[in-house]
């Protein structure tokens, strides 16, 4: 199994400074699963992910330490995110949310 990332996420990851994802639709992963890292529909990368939380939450709950976990600056720099891949930020839409680490190879 894989979770696709655009590549300036996937170099957030690795660094470190992106711990969490926010997703409009369920994710087929489960807590305690290690998942691959997809840049497209064909690449992928040797490191790995493991899941560590899986939940639901409103958009209008994200905290600041929230969106940091995003790898975003600020909750306003994670709202601008949400809306470029997801269209307008509504603050009762229900999103999933992946907390992991990150697994080298």
């Amino acid at each position: 199994m894989t979770l696709l990332f655009r590549k300036r996420y996937v170099e957030q990851i690795l660094s470190g400074e992106k711990t969490a994802t926010r997703r409009a639709s369920r994710p087929m992963v489960k807590v305690g699963g290690t998942y691959r890292i997809r840049l497209n529909f064909f690449e992928y990368i040797e490191d790995q992910i493991l899941v560590e939380r899986l939940y639901e939450q409103r958009l209008g709950d994200i905290t600041e330490s929230d969106a940091t976990k995003e790898g975003a600056t600020s909750l306003d720099e994670f709202r601008e995110q949400w809306a470029e891949l997801y269209g307008p930020w509504d603050g009762d839409r229900k999103v999933w949310v992946v907390e992991f680490s990150h697994l080298p190879p």
